[in-house]
């Protein structure tokens, strides 16, 4: 038997590449709770044991950071914000609630349901470019501008910037890419420019208030609820993650419409299975691989003694095709029933904030995709890349 030290190697990007779910199904049966030597970390890769994790902050913190890059060169998380940030991804009870209050508002159904018809229209804008038969390229054409455009209104922010907040989102998400820790530094010395830019946007909400985020968090820091730095890590974290998991989920999910025509067919023919299809994209694509969790208070999990200051890795990719939860796991099928949610968004007190709208933008995204094509195939191969996501870029696609 192959020794799974060998085969399990988080920080090397080939190991995602190189089809890792055969290695995640030999840690599900044979050692559930793995430890990574090189990294001091436990690995958790049965969803029972996620949750867990997720949901006693008291006893495994992501005060420590939560990418990978974290636990390499030491949270790297923490130096793409301004030191005097509160970072609402590191933050802990009880100041993660009061940070999350001020934010959720404007991620509740009620406004989510206003931008609804808007989204669509982004939609069917993008998707009557695209002419049958013809190459397209999916991934700039679709999946990066939408999520953008969206978090863009959401925000506040003006739609003819969206070359800068693409940039300024994919800088971000670096901070789990496959980097240097030079690079890293790199990286975070770019963005400067960005707070500049934030505190015009904000002057003008001054100005002119609206119904918007950017509003929301202004008034936040005047009532002293919120630093100013805590205002620019707010925009930025908002940026990002609202951009990045859904822009993947999109180009995931169009590769696996293209390689199951079966299963657009399907959903062009049962539109009501839309709800199931978008839980179903994103537990087989699982767009975040993984976050991680410092041990501050020692513990047992299945038999394994975790010490104060050791690292967890919650792979998520691999608790979305756990056997005990989701029946036949491997197999892509939109009309699969659900007993369990799955784990793109995380789980517990730092489960998505932004997770209704995304599934709102995926849900209507591919509505208006299936009314209007019956197929899809890819031409040519599409590049991955990304450590802690899973990232795909050029993805082209032709529709019939």
């Amino acid at each position: 038997m192959t020794d799974l030290a060998k085969l399990v190697r988080l920080e090397d990007p080939n190991f995602y590449l190189d089809d890792p779910y055969p290695v995640l199904q030999r840690l599900r049966r044979e050692e559930p709770v793995f430890y990574y030597e090189p990294l001091d970390m436990w690995v958790m890769s049965k969803y029972e044991d996620i949750r867990h994790v997720g949901r006693t902050p008291e006893i495994f913190s992501n005060h420590g950071g939560i990418t990978l890059n974290d636990f390499r060169y030491g949270n790297v998380t923490k130096n793409f914000f301004r030191a005097e940030a509160e970072n609402l991804a590191l933050v802990g009870p009880p100041r993660h609630n009061e940070m999350r209050s001020i934010v959720s508002p404007a991620f509740n159904p009620r406004i989510v349901a206003q931008i609804r018809e808007q989204v669509r229209q982004i939609c069917r804008d993008m998707l009557a470019s695209i002419e049958i038969g013809q190459t397209v390229n999916w991934s700039r054409q679709v999946a990066e501008p939408l999520p953008l455009m969206v978090i863009a209104i959401l925000l506040g922010m003006p739609l003819s910037e969206l070359d800068r907040l693409k940039y300024y989102s994919d800088e971000f998400i670096k901070m789990g890419a496959d980097l240097s820790e030079g690079a890293v530094g790199e990286t975070v010395a770019g963005l400067a420019p960005m707070y500049a830019y934030f505190d015009e946007l904000l002057a003008e909400r001054d100005r002119n208030p609206q119904e918007d985020l950017l509003t929301t968090l202004r008034q936040a820091h005047k009532a002293d609820l919120i630093s100013a730095e805590t205002v620019h890590m707010l925009l930025a974290g908002t940026l990002t993650a609202g951009n990045e998991t859904t822009r993947n989920t999109i180009n995931g999910a169009i590769i696996l419409l293209s390689q199951h025509p079966d299963q657009m067919k399907l959903l062009a023919s049962k539109p009501d299975l839309m709800r199931n299809a978008t839980e179903e994209f994103l537990r087989y694509v699982s767009p975040v691989r993984g976050f991680g969790r410092t041990v501050v208070e020692e513990t047992v999990v299945r038999g394994q003694r975790l010490s104060v200051g050791q690292h967890v890795l919650n792979f998520f990719m691999s608790g979305n095709r756990d056997e005990d939860v989701f029946e036949e796991p491997e197999i892509f099928d939109l009309a699969r029933q659900r007993k369990m949610p799955n784990l793109a968004f995380g789980i517990g007190q730092h489960f998505c904030i932004g997770a209704a709208l995304a599934r709102m933008e995926i849900a209507v995204l591919f509505e208006e995709l299936v009314g209007r094509f019956s197929e899809a195939a890819l031409d040519g191969t599409p590049s991955q890349d990304g450590l802690q996501f899973n990232m795909w870029e050029d993805v082209r696609t032709i529709f019939h």
